[in-house]
C-alpha cells in the first residue's frame, strides 16, 4: 500500500495503526525500524506514564505542564518542533445569539488569550491572531487582535440582547490542555456574564458532536498539511461539505474571494487577497483564534530522529532504535 518506507499492516478504528517496512522502498536499505506500532491512548497522564515506564518507545502531543519535568528525565527526551499548529474556539454560528457578529465579537474581547499563553501553555505559545499561523506563506503579522475587555464584551452582549447568554461547550475528556482552557475560559466569560456549562465527552464522540452541529462552543486546533494556505483557507471559510468546520460561518463574499485567490496566479495580488481574507475573518469572527504552538513529543533515549516537519511529517525512515 503506497510508495513509502512502511506499509499498513493492520488498522483498528479507535485502538492502533501497525505499519511494516516496505522493501520496495527506493531507500529500503536505509530504513531501520522493521515497522511502527502506533496506539491510541487518548488520556494524556496515561501516555506519559506508559513512556517513562519504558511501556511506549515515544508519545505524541506531551502537556505542556509535563514538558519541563520530562525534560529533567535522564532516560527521556523531549521534542519541541516548529510547527503550523493553531488552537481556537470554535463558535457554532447557527445557535441563537451566536449568530449575530457583534456577539461572537465580545467573547473574542471576554477571551484573555495572555493568560493562556501563559497558565495554560506555560509560555511555550504564542498569542494567535489569524486562522493562518505565524511564519506560514501569506500570514498577516498586523491582523487584529482585540484586547481583553470584559466590561466592553458584557456591554456588547447586552446591545445586542444577549446579556444573560447561556452556552454549552464539549470539552475533551482526558486531555489536560483542553480541560484546562475550558476551565479557564469558563471562569472568563463568566466574567462577561456568560454561563458556560461545561460538557466533558470521549475524544471519539466530541468530533462527531461537532460535526452534527451538537455543541455551542468547543476548543479545536488545526495543523496545514501543505505550505499554501488555500487548503486551509478553503476548508474553514469557502467550504460548504464540512460546514466551514463545524463552524456553520457563511459569508458569500469571503466564499468568493477564498475561490478567486485559489487561482490567482499573480503572487502580489494573491498575497493581498489572503491578507484582506484574515481581516474579514477576523471581523466576522468565524472562531476565535486562541495561540500557536510547536509538536511537543517525547521518547526513550534511545530512539533517534523522531521528529515532525512544520507541516506534521514525521519522519519515520530515519528514525532509530538502539
Amino acid at each position: 500500500m503506497g510508495s513509502g518506507a512502511f506499509s499498513v499492516k493492520e488498522w483498528l478504528r479507535g485502538e492502533k495503526i501497525v505499519l511494516v517496512k516496505n522493501p520496495n522502498f527506493w531507500q529500503a536499505k536505509n530504513v531501520s525500524l522493521d515497522g511502527v506500532e502506533w496506539l491510541t491512548i487518548p488520556d494524556d497522564n496515561t501516555r506519559m506514564l506508559k513512556v517513562q515506564a519504558g511501556e511506549l518507545d515515544a508519545a505524541l502531543t506531551v502537556p505542556f505542564s509535563r514538558i519541563a519535568s520530562l525534560q529533567k528525565d535522564a532516560n527521556l527526551k523531549v521534542e519541541l518542533d516548529p510547527s503550523t499548529r493553531e488552537d481556537h474556539l470554535l463558535i457554532n454560528h447557527s445557535h441563537g445569539a451566536l449568530g449575530k457578529v457583534e456577539v461572537r465579537q465580545a467573547l473574542d474581547f471576554a477571551i484573555d488569550k495572555d493568560a493562556i499563553v501563559k497558565t495554560v501553555t506555560f509560555g511555550y505559545g504564542q498569542v494567535a491572531n489569524s486562522y493562518i499561523p505565524a511564519g506560514a506563506l501569506y500570514h498577516y503579522q498586523d491582523n487584529l487582535r482585540r484586547p481583553y475587555d470584559p466590561q466592553k464584551a458584557k456591554a456588547m452582549l447586552k446591545a445586542a440582547g444577549a446579556a444573560d447568554l447561556k452556552l454549552n461547550y464539549v470539552v475533551n475528556a482526558g486531555d489536560e490542555v483542553d480541560e484546562q482552557i475550558a476551565i479557564l475560559l469558563q471562569q472568563q466569560l463568566a466574567k462577561a456574564g456568560v454561563t458556560v456549562n461545561l460538557q466533558k465527552v470521549d475524544p471519539s464522540q466530541s468530533w462527531d458532536m461537532l460535526v452534527a452541529g451538537e455543541y455551542d462552543i468547543s476548543v479545536m486546533y488545526w495543523t496545514n498539511d501543505i505550505l499554501d494556505p488555500d487548503q486551509k483557507t478553503t476548508f474553514v471559510l469557502g467550504h460548504d461539505a464540512n460546514m466551514n468546520y463545524m463552524t456553520r460561518y457563511h459569508n458569500d463574499q469571503v466564499k468568493a474571494l477564498v475561490a478567486a485567490a485559489r487561482v490567482e496566479m499573480d503572487s502580489k495580488k494573491r498575497e493581498q487577497m489572503y491578507i484582506d481574507l484574515q481581516k474579514m475573518a477576523k471581523a466576522d469572527v468565524n472562531w476565535v483564534d486562541l495561540y500557536y504552538s510547536p509538536y511537543r513529543n517525547v521518547s526513550r533515549k534511545n530512539i533517534d530522529g523522531f521528529y515532525q516537519n512544520p507541516l506534521g511529517r514525521f519522519f519515520l525512515e530515519d528514525t532509530v532504535k538502539h
